[in-house]
């Protein structure tokens, strides 16, 4: 009857409108979910149901964590996507509201490991646990699907291959005011993009020092000031190795303008780009750095 019903407003030619509002509505005569979402729903049941051997516990859990929850994981949509491997995908899964907000952080996010060949869940991170974060500090260089075959590759740093990278993670979560924010914060970048990080070993926190709020290996803006940015050796004599200025040479006429910058660097040559940009439609300036 419902199917019926609909049939018939599709019929009316000045019914344009609430034919548009019905098609963003969910269909309710295709009750079938999707094969992931089906392997998904699996997955969370016999999490829940394997955690209590007594069967008045068990529909307790069930009903509490999963029956109450179920219209929210069915209205789950994929947010993102990325390669593990040749077999696994890593999925965040969220709300629809939160797939078109431009802030996404301040909707709950969902992480699965996804097995193509078996097509099977492998795992299920709800709400930013600890246990993903700790995973993802020892074995950070897992989470990019990058091939190692290539020798410059080797010299794109992580907390889970270099020290320094450790060390100045944690001294970021010591300051943070919230552990569950910060494990959220820095989950929030799963999964990664394709080529997010460069390889140029200038960037090898081994060989030098640089302000990573400036410029870093990962592809994104960043926050640009007037002033050059140092790279600085790690080893002996821990001196100033080189410089880099992106915008004007002499500085930009209007100080109080935000400006952001982007750096393009080459894998193995001496060679970088930096692109300044500034509000209000200005010219964007386009540097080009080399060492000789």
């Amino acid at each position: 009857m419902a199917l019926s019903d609909k049939n018939k407003q599709l019929q009316l030619p000045g019914n344009h409108i609430e034919n548009h509002l019905h098609q963003g509505q969910p269909n309710l005569g295709n009750s079938f979910l999707s094969g992931i979402k089906q392997r998904l729903l699996s997955f969370i049941f016999q999490g829940l149901w394997n955690e209590e051997r007594d069967d008045t516990l068990r529909i307790q859990r069930l009903r509490k964590k999963f029956y109450f929850h179920f219209q929210d994981y069915v209205d789950l949509i994929i947010w993102k996507v990325q390669f593990l491997d040749r077999h696994h995908l890593l999925i965040k899964f969220g709300s629809v509201d939160g797939g078109v907000s431009r802030n996404a952080d301040h909707h709950p996010a969902f992480v699965a490991v996804y097995n193509m060949d078996t097509t099977e869940i492998v795992s299920f991170y709800q709400n930013s646990p600890d246990e993903l974060y700790l995973l993802f500090e020892q074995f950070c260089d897992h989470f990019h699907a990058t091939s190692r075959n290539s020798m410059y590759m080797n010299f794109i740093s992580s907390h889970s291959n270099n020290i320094h990278a450790l060390e100045q993670l944690r001294s970021i979560k010591d300051k943070a005011s919230s552990s569950a924010q910060f494990v959220k914060k820095m989950l929030a970048s799963l999964p990664f993009s394709c080529q997010s990080q460069s390889p140029s070993p200038y960037f090898d926190q081994s060989l030098f020092r640089f302000d990573d709020k400036l410029i870093s290996a990962t592809d994104r803006h960043r926050q640009s000031t007037d002033h050059p940015i140092k790279f600085i050796l790690r080893r002996h004599p821990y001196s100033l190795k080189f410089k880099i200025k992106p915008g004007p040479e002499a500085g930009s006429m209007d100080g109080r303008a935000k400006k952001i910058s982007s750096f393009l660097f080459h894998p193995i040559l001496p060679l970088a780009l930096s692109v300044q940009q500034t509000l209000f439609l200005q010219p964007s300036v386009v540097n080009i750095h080399f060492r000789r």
